[in-house]
């Protein structure tokens, strides 16, 4: 791997991840402090009865929110601080594992109400799926060195 000054990372990134996605975060952070019933009825309709929210819920939706909180300001502190990619990549990794977990937990949560048809996901799951894939992707492809070119004259890795 190249010396983190050898290597440019791209405006889409560069934007993206210290200001969009914490925006998106915020959303979750809020939502999960908040707005609770929001955060669950992303994941099981408000007249189920595993949506109704009780002390359970309320503990793991403030850790949640913990969680988004702390991952806003790695991106907003963390990478206007540095442009070491090597930081960049390990910051991204750990919320890609985020972006897994989510993903798992809205799949055991449809399949527990027997909802993993197509026909019966609710808009605000397509909602949750979809940004959810979108910043995914950004991150795949980044941690995959797509975009990433050299400053000019960094030198070139020898074998």
């Amino acid at each position: 791997m190249a010396p983190p000054s050898a290597v440019t990372i791209p405006v889409f990134y560069r934007i993206f991840f210290p200001s969009i996605d914490p925006l998106i975060a915020l959303s979750g952070a809020y939502f999960a402090l908040l707005d609770p019933n929001t955060t669950m009825s992303s994941m099981f309709p408000l007249t189920h009865p595993w949506a109704r929210i009780n002390p359970s819920h309320t503990m793991f939706l403030q850790q949640l929110g913990g969680f988004f909180i702390a991952t806003i300001v790695l991106q907003v502190v963390l990478l206007r601080y540095t442009q070491d990619v090597n930081i960049w990549k390990i910051v991204q990794f750990s919320i890609l594992i985020n972006d897994y977990a989510l993903f798992h937990s809205l799949w055991v949560a449809l399949s527990a109400q027997k909802r993993l048809d197509f026909g019966k996901i609710r808009a605000e799951e397509w909602g949750t799926i979809g940004i959810t894939a979108f910043v995914t992707v950004a991150r795949v492809l980044f941690l995959a060195g797509v975009g990433l070119g050299r400053k000019a004259g960094g030198s070139k890795k020898r074998n």
